[in-house]
């Protein structure tokens, strides 16, 4: 298969050859037997990698994994680490891992260290039948906390940590801020986050784990963790506080927006290379139609994530899209030791075909917006897909 005419990371016009779902040639003018795609005046990207994924309301069925698959062929996602949202035996999950391994979709599977009755599961085991990484709340007791980071040591995977203290602020619901007392709701003050990033740097260094600091939000948090690797998601740098006014419940999302200067100094952070990873924090809920106390924490965003970041990232000059596809794709493939996440010759031919010149409205969170450019087809190992 050929790509005819791409603008490559939106620069230079190439033609790119795909061989046994790896990229094999980059040069100009290619030409031979194999299917050709006629990219021309449209931007080639390696396919987008989300390492913090949940199905709808975090619970599992077919039906709404073969959604997922389709939102992220749509929002230029061709790899994503899907959270835990089983609860079965290890044969359930066995079943579970292969069904996963059938998709087009790279879906790497990780897994809550602790089942529903706040029992450690056998980690060992389901590392050994598929299980990609570890699910690590900090809030969890000294001891499972001790586990997990040496299974996590010892079987040598990844470890997702969340850090946030619900309890800290009797489970508040929006930034903690004047626009919360203006509200009447329960604010979520910085700490709650930045306290539980300081203890877990501390056990990240003493059993040196391979792990990332998932969805953080706040500016010191980021600051504490300058060696280590940490993830924002998109909403972060795109909306503040202000999105909650009349109580939208479509900007109820954990960690919280925070205020408009919080957003410009985590933009800055971005820029200067202190912040390694970037997700769509793809958490979709239902029960978002609700009072903002009893909505659900959550944002639907994988289907729209290339355009989100084009808009409010690469469009706005905040990085070029070389930077974002590193942010987004390259060092997200180097945590995990994937051959993906950049276009060059010998990587997997994942990739997106991005049309810079579609506009449309946006939904959820993003409803009041224009968002810009749209994935045109997707490619997953070298496979096509309309999109």
């Amino acid at each position: 298969m050929i790509i005819k005419n791409a603008k490559i990371y939106g620069e230079q016009e190439l033609d790119l050859k795909i061989e046994n779902g790896k990229i094999t040639q980059i040069e100009q003018n290619l030409n031979g037997d194999e299917q050709m795609i006629d990219a021309e005046g449209k931007t080639l990207l390696p396919s987008l990698i989300d390492l913090n994924v949940a199905l709808l309301d975090n619970e599992f069925s077919i039906t709404k994994l073969y959604e997922l698959e389709k939102a992220c062929l749509k929002g230029g996602v061709g790899t994503i680490v899907l959270k835990d949202s089983m609860e079965a035996n290890l044969q359930g999950y066995a079943l579970y891992f292969d069904k996963l391994q059938s998709l087009d979709v790279n879906i790497l599977p990780s897994v809550n260290v602790l089942d529903k009755e706040a029992k450690m599961k056998n980690i060992a085991t389901l590392v050994d039948m598929g299980a990609k990484a570890l699910e690590v709340s900090s809030t969890l007791g000294a001891n499972f906390l001790r586990q997990s980071m040496q299974y996590a040591h010892m079987k040598e995977v990844p470890v997702f940590l969340k850090c946030f203290d619900e309890n800290f602020d009797d489970h508040g619901v929006m930034n903690d801020s004047q626009m919360s007392f203006e509200l009447g709701l329960i604010g979520i003050s910085d700490i709650a986050e930045t306290s539980e990033v300081a203890k877990m740097k501390e056990l990240v260094d003493f059993y040196q784990n391979n792990a990332c600091f998932s969805a953080l939000g706040v500016v010191k948090s980021f600051e504490l963790l300058k060696d280590h690797q940490s993830e924002i998601s998109i909403h972060h740098l795109a909306k503040d506080e202000n999105a909650s006014e009349c109580f939208n419940t479509q900007a109820k999302i954990l960690p919280p927006l925070r205020s408009k200067n919080e957003l410009s100094c985590l933009i800055k952070m971005l820029q200067d290379g202190k912040i390694t990873f970037l997700t769509s924090l793809h958490t979709p809920r239902t029960k978002k139609d609700l009072a903002f106390d009893e909505a659900d924490f959550g944002v639907d965003a994988i289907a729209v994530y290339m355009s989100l970041c084009y808009s409010y990232l690469v469009r706005t000059n905040i990085l070029s899209w070389k930077e974002l596809c590193d942010l987004a794709s390259y060092h997200q493939a180097q945590f995990l030791g994937l051959n993906k996440g950049k276009i060059a010759v010998g990587y997997d031919a994942d990739l997106v075909v991005f049309d810079e010149s579609v506009s449309f409205k946006g939904e959820g969170l993003y409803q009041n917006d224009i968002l810009q450019g749209r994935v045109e087809k997707s490619f997953i190992g070298g496979k096509v897909f309309s999109v």
